[in-house]
């Protein structure tokens, strides 16, 4: 189960915590720490948004909700981008100052050369307002160049972090990219069933499909109720309650997707199902991460 949950090197950095019960919660109260927990979320952030592009242009191509999709395409690759300079450069209205750690800069430095590659595809498709499968193809395969290499760096920062700030705990900031990855992997199922539904390669996004749905459930679990020594327990009352909201949205959509990562033909009933509601289950997974950085 751990590693359907956990990478590897999740999983090897936090077996060098002691494992004493439950990590009782602690929260960050320096601003400084405040702000890493923002950097973690805002990184993190940038994972879910590379896979919503990919969603997004796929959805155009396959002529569902043609509008809505095209307008997510062009403000995810606008958010994006400003998260992207932001994290390097700083930006005072979201409260990070520029990065200043070798390491993390060499990590996102990673992410632009990605980005370079990735960016042009999309904007193809917003300068000209048309999708094709071959737009989908491409989007998708730098996408998920992209979304490999930011993962990377989110678990860098979120390490770093963890390491120089005393009240940053490294269980607290691990969380906070498990429960940040939540919504990478709304967007990310919700793309995978797109490519099904488009017949491009299909049987491989079916199997993608199944993990893909498998690490989301298993980790909202885990988030649920705590994992001793890797994954902290609800931080509050207001956190589990919010939790419990997501578990609740992501039943229908999960079932959708269940069922066609099984080898079920999807309906349009399906379609707009998963275009709507995957989204009401990003909205909720966004809220809760938001209540792990600001704390109790």
């Amino acid at each position: 189960m751990l590693y359907s949950i956990l990478s590897r090197s999740t999983i090897f950095t936090l077996m060098l915590l002691p494992v004493l019960g439950a990590p009782a919660p602690v929260f960050a109260q320096s601003d400084e720490a405040i702000e890493a927990s923002r950097r973690v979320n805002i990184a993190g952030r940038q994972r879910m948004l590379s896979q919503r592009m990919s969603k997004a242009a796929c959805f155009i191509s396959s002529g569902v909700n043609v509008d809505l999709h095209f307008d997510m395409l062009s403000d995810s690759f606008s958010l994006f981008s400003a998260s992207h300079d932001a994290l390097r450069s700083g930006d005072v209205d979201i409260g990070l100052n520029a990065e200043t750690n070798a390491v993390v800069l060499n990590a996102l430095r990673t992410v632009d050369r990605r980005w370079q590659e990735f960016s042009p595809e999309v904007q193809a498709i917003i300068s000209s307002g048309i999708g094709t499968q071959e737009n989908t193809l491409a989007i998708g395969k730098s996408g998920l160049s992209v979304l490999r290499d930011m993962n990377s760096a989110v678990g860098i920062i979120a390490r770093t972090y963890g390491d120089l700030l005393e009240d940053m705990p490294l269980i607290q900031s691990i969380t906070i990219d498990l429960a940040g990855r939540q919504r990478m992997l709304t967007q990310k199922a919700a793309k995978e069933f797109c490519l099904i539904d488009s017949g491009i390669y299909a049987e491989v996004n079916r199997e993608n499909l199944t993990e893909t749905i498998l690490n989301f459930s298993n980790t909202l679990d885990a988030l649920i109720n705590g994992l001793t020594g890797f994954v902290m327990a609800p931080p509050s009352e207001q956190v589990f309650d919010k939790l419990i909201e997501v578990e609740t949205a992501w039943v229908a959509p999960y079932e959708v997707l269940a069922r066609v990562a099984d080898g079920d033909e999807i309906t349009d009933e399906d379609r707009q199902l998963i275009a709507e509601q995957i989204d009401n289950v990003l909205t909720l997974m966004n809220q809760a991460v938001g209540m792990y950085e600001l704390g109790p």
